[in-house]
Protein backbone atom coordinates (compact mmCIF):
# COMPACT_ATOMS: atom_id res chain seq x y z
CA UNK A 1 0.00 0.00 0.00
CA UNK A 2 0.83 3.62 -1.19
CA UNK A 3 -0.40 6.76 -0.66
CA UNK A 4 -0.09 9.49 -3.13
CA UNK A 5 -0.84 12.93 -3.74
CA UNK A 6 -3.39 14.79 -5.20
CA UNK A 7 -1.03 15.60 -8.18
CA UNK A 8 -0.27 11.78 -8.41
CA UNK A 9 -4.12 10.66 -7.92
CA UNK A 10 -4.93 13.12 -10.68
CA UNK A 11 -2.02 11.77 -12.86
CA UNK A 12 -3.05 7.97 -12.29
CA UNK A 13 -6.68 8.65 -12.71
CA UNK A 14 -5.95 10.35 -16.11
CA UNK A 15 -4.94 7.31 -17.85
CA UNK A 16 -7.54 5.25 -16.27
CA UNK A 17 -11.34 7.58 -16.63
CA UNK A 18 -12.85 8.47 -19.21
CA UNK A 19 -14.82 11.70 -17.92
CA UNK A 20 -13.35 14.18 -15.10
CA UNK A 21 -14.51 16.84 -13.77
CA UNK A 22 -11.50 20.08 -14.22
CA UNK A 23 -9.68 19.09 -10.94
CA UNK A 24 -8.82 15.80 -12.32
CA UNK A 25 -11.19 13.78 -10.62
CA UNK A 26 -13.68 10.90 -11.95
CA UNK A 27 -16.97 11.57 -12.53
CA UNK A 28 -19.46 10.59 -9.74
CA UNK A 29 -22.03 8.68 -12.56
CA UNK A 30 -20.25 8.56 -15.81
CA UNK A 31 -23.11 8.71 -18.61
CA UNK A 32 -21.12 5.75 -20.26
CA UNK A 33 -21.87 3.30 -17.40
CA UNK A 34 -24.12 1.73 -15.52
CA UNK A 35 -24.89 2.68 -12.01
CA UNK A 36 -26.23 1.02 -8.92
CA UNK A 37 -26.94 3.87 -6.18
CA UNK A 38 -27.88 2.89 -2.69
CA UNK A 39 -28.26 4.07 0.83
CA UNK A 40 -25.82 3.77 3.65
CA UNK A 41 -26.89 0.70 5.91
CA UNK A 42 -28.99 1.80 9.33
CA UNK A 43 -26.40 0.65 11.66
CA UNK A 44 -22.59 0.25 12.14
CA UNK A 45 -23.29 -3.51 12.10
CA UNK A 46 -23.60 -4.02 8.65
CA UNK A 47 -20.72 -1.55 7.37
CA UNK A 48 -17.82 -4.28 7.44
CA UNK A 49 -20.13 -6.50 5.12
CA UNK A 50 -20.83 -3.39 3.12
CA UNK A 51 -17.29 -2.63 2.61
CA UNK A 52 -15.88 -5.68 1.99
CA UNK A 53 -19.17 -6.37 -0.96
CA UNK A 54 -17.43 -3.22 -2.64
CA UNK A 55 -14.28 -4.81 -2.85
CA UNK A 56 -15.81 -7.81 -4.15
CA UNK A 57 -17.63 -5.57 -6.50
CA UNK A 58 -14.37 -3.92 -7.90
CA UNK A 59 -12.33 -7.61 -8.54
CA UNK A 60 -10.97 -9.16 -10.00
CA UNK A 61 -8.45 -6.16 -9.72
CA UNK A 62 -4.58 -5.67 -10.09
CA UNK A 63 -5.01 -2.50 -7.87
CA UNK A 64 -7.27 0.14 -6.99
CA UNK A 65 -7.03 3.86 -5.84
CA UNK A 66 -8.99 4.92 -3.02
CA UNK A 67 -9.23 8.78 -3.57
CA UNK A 68 -10.55 10.86 -0.58
CA UNK A 69 -11.48 14.14 -2.14
CA UNK A 70 -13.73 15.78 0.58
CA UNK A 71 -13.34 15.96 4.30
CA UNK A 72 -14.28 17.53 7.28
CA UNK A 73 -17.95 18.05 5.89
CA UNK A 74 -19.14 16.13 9.51
CA UNK A 75 -15.79 17.27 11.32
CA UNK A 76 -18.19 15.16 14.35
CA UNK A 77 -18.27 12.05 12.91
CA UNK A 78 -14.25 12.02 12.04
CA UNK A 79 -12.16 9.44 14.18
CA UNK A 80 -8.93 11.17 13.15
CA UNK A 81 -6.69 9.67 15.79
CA UNK A 82 -8.14 5.95 14.54
CA UNK A 83 -7.11 7.05 10.72
CA UNK A 84 -3.77 8.66 11.54
CA UNK A 85 -2.72 5.63 13.70
CA UNK A 86 -3.80 3.52 10.76
CA UNK A 87 -2.44 5.60 8.33
CA UNK A 88 1.52 5.73 10.53
CA UNK A 89 1.11 1.94 10.83
CA UNK A 90 1.76 1.81 6.87
CA UNK A 91 5.01 4.16 8.13
CA UNK A 92 3.77 7.15 6.47
CA UNK A 93 3.26 10.17 8.55
CA UNK A 94 1.24 12.80 5.87
CA UNK A 95 -1.55 14.56 6.38
CA UNK A 96 -4.73 13.52 4.39
CA UNK A 97 -4.56 16.82 2.45
CA UNK A 98 -0.83 16.46 1.90
CA UNK A 99 -1.08 12.73 0.22
CA UNK A 100 -5.63 12.18 0.06
CA UNK A 101 -4.77 8.89 -2.40
CA UNK A 102 -4.69 5.27 -0.90
CA UNK A 103 -3.06 3.32 -3.25
CA UNK A 104 -3.69 -0.89 -2.94
CA UNK A 105 -2.20 -3.88 -4.64
CA UNK A 106 -4.53 -6.42 -5.52
CA UNK A 107 -3.43 -8.97 -2.51
CA UNK A 108 -4.01 -6.17 0.07
CA UNK A 109 -8.02 -6.29 0.54
CA UNK A 110 -8.36 -5.99 3.81
CA UNK A 111 -6.35 -3.05 3.91
CA UNK A 112 -8.52 -1.03 1.49
CA UNK A 113 -11.48 -2.73 3.30
CA UNK A 114 -10.44 -0.76 6.75
CA UNK A 115 -9.78 2.56 4.67
CA UNK A 116 -13.05 2.54 3.68
CA UNK A 117 -14.87 1.68 6.22
CA UNK A 118 -13.00 4.49 8.29
CA UNK A 119 -13.76 6.98 5.60
CA UNK A 120 -17.48 6.06 5.45
CA UNK A 121 -17.71 6.44 9.13
CA UNK A 122 -16.08 10.09 8.54
CA UNK A 123 -18.64 11.02 6.14
CA UNK A 124 -16.11 11.26 3.80
CA UNK A 125 -16.28 11.86 -0.44
CA UNK A 126 -14.69 8.86 -1.75
CA UNK A 127 -13.93 7.92 -5.35
CA UNK A 128 -12.75 3.97 -5.84
CA UNK A 129 -10.92 3.96 -9.01
CA UNK A 130 -10.01 -0.25 -9.91
CA UNK A 131 -7.53 -1.47 -12.40
CA UNK A 132 -9.41 -4.43 -13.08
CA UNK A 133 -7.69 -7.66 -14.25
CA UNK A 134 -10.60 -7.22 -17.57
CA UNK A 135 -12.67 -4.81 -19.81
CA UNK A 136 -9.96 -2.06 -19.85
CA UNK A 137 -9.51 1.57 -18.44
CA UNK A 138 -12.73 2.49 -17.23
CA UNK A 139 -15.14 -0.48 -16.71
CA UNK A 140 -15.85 0.11 -13.09
CA UNK A 141 -16.04 2.82 -10.58
CA UNK A 142 -17.36 3.15 -7.39
CA UNK A 143 -18.34 6.24 -5.43
CA UNK A 144 -18.57 7.09 -1.17
CA UNK A 145 -20.95 10.64 -1.41
CA UNK A 146 -20.74 12.14 2.67
CA UNK A 147 -24.60 12.21 1.58
CA UNK A 148 -25.08 8.90 2.74
CA UNK A 149 -25.24 7.33 -0.30
CA UNK A 150 -23.06 5.12 -2.72
CA UNK A 151 -22.76 4.67 -6.49
CA UNK A 152 -21.40 1.46 -7.69
CA UNK A 153 -20.65 1.87 -11.69
CA UNK A 154 -19.91 -0.39 -14.52
CA UNK A 155 -19.59 -0.83 -18.19
CA UNK A 156 -21.71 -3.76 -18.67
CA UNK A 157 -25.28 -3.67 -17.31
CA UNK A 158 -25.47 -7.18 -16.31
CA UNK A 159 -22.88 -6.86 -13.88
CA UNK A 160 -24.72 -3.55 -12.68
CA UNK A 161 -27.87 -5.47 -12.32
CA UNK A 162 -26.30 -8.71 -10.19
CA UNK A 163 -24.58 -6.04 -7.69
CA UNK A 164 -28.27 -4.52 -7.78
CA UNK A 165 -29.85 -7.77 -6.89
CA UNK A 166 -27.44 -8.60 -4.37
CA UNK A 167 -27.95 -5.51 -2.57
CA UNK A 168 -31.62 -6.15 -2.60
CA UNK A 169 -31.10 -9.13 -1.03
CA UNK A 170 -29.31 -7.80 2.10
CA UNK A 171 -32.58 -5.22 2.26
CA UNK A 172 -30.21 -2.24 1.07
CA UNK A 173 -32.72 0.85 -0.12
CA UNK A 174 -31.62 1.45 -3.50
CA UNK A 175 -31.99 4.85 -4.92
CA UNK A 176 -32.44 5.86 -9.09
CA UNK A 177 -29.26 5.89 -11.07
CA UNK A 178 -28.98 9.73 -11.32
CA UNK A 179 -27.00 12.07 -8.57
CA UNK A 180 -28.93 13.40 -5.61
Amino acid sequence: MRFLTEAECQSWVSTRVEHQDERGRPSRLAAHLHHVRFLLPQTPGQLTWLCQFISRCLSPRRSCLLWVTDWAIFPSSENWHLYYRLRQSYADHRLIDEAPGHFFLDFEDPDMTSFLLIGILSGWDMHLIPDLAYGGPGTAHGFVCHDEWIALSHREPATAAEWRTELQRAEYRLLPGEAA
